[in-house]
């Protein structure tokens, strides 16, 4: 029985280890491109890595039930992204990871209200732990230069957010796969 829990926690550091990887690069390289180009780039890229699965499975398994909904999750995920990557050269990693944080929150809030999710008090409680060590960590560099460049990046949090309760509805009618694929398609071509 440990054996299904141990290889989820090993998944699930490696996916840490994996995105904490890719930030680092993303910010490498956004001194040497154009925010737009990086995002392009990385989303291009991950449609690439997807195509042999795509053509595998047949281009007909990937066609969405309703066009719209992926584009509006294209179209505000790409706005996520326009505001991240421009913030993203001017912040440090440990305060980007930081900020990360709140996006949970936000998107917790968001399906309290506009999904109409019941919460536990409990996940109140964590949401508030949570945001405080954010506050904690981050607070103290708002003011001076990268002031402005750290609220940015918090405000990309809260688009996130309303991606991620974008992608919530469209499980109802599309699968995991397709959501994905067509947001890495959206992405790109908005980017």
């Amino acid at each position: 029985r440990s054996g299904p829990i141990l290889r989820a926690m090993l998944w699930t550091m490696a996916a840490g280890l994996v995105f904490s990887c890719l930030n680092a690069t993303m910010r490498v390289m956004t001194h040497e491109l154009d925010p737009m180009q990086v995002q392009f780039l990385r989303y291009l890229f991950g449609l690439v890595v997807m195509v042999p699965l795509i053509l595998r499975a047949g281009l007909a398994n990937y066609r969405p039930n309703g066009m719209v909904g992926q584009l509006w999750r294209g179209a505000v995920h790409t706005i996520g992204l326009v505001i991240w990557f421009i913030a993203l050269p001017h912040v440090p990693l440990a305060d980007m990871t930081a900020m990360g944080f709140t996006g949970p929150i936000f998107t917790m809030i968001g399906a309290t209200f506009v999904l109409r999710e019941k919460m536990v008090p409990a996940r109140w409680v964590a949401a508030v732990i949570g945001f405080v060590g954010v506050v904690i960590v981050v607070a103290p560099k708002l003011g001076g230069s990268g002031g402005f460049y750290n609220l940015l990046m918090l405000a990309s949090s809260p688009v996130f957010a309303a991606s991620f309760l974008i992608t919530k509805v469209l499980t109802r009618r599309d699968r995991p796969e397709v959501i994905v694929a067509w947001q890495a398609i959206t992405v790109a071509a908005f980017s």
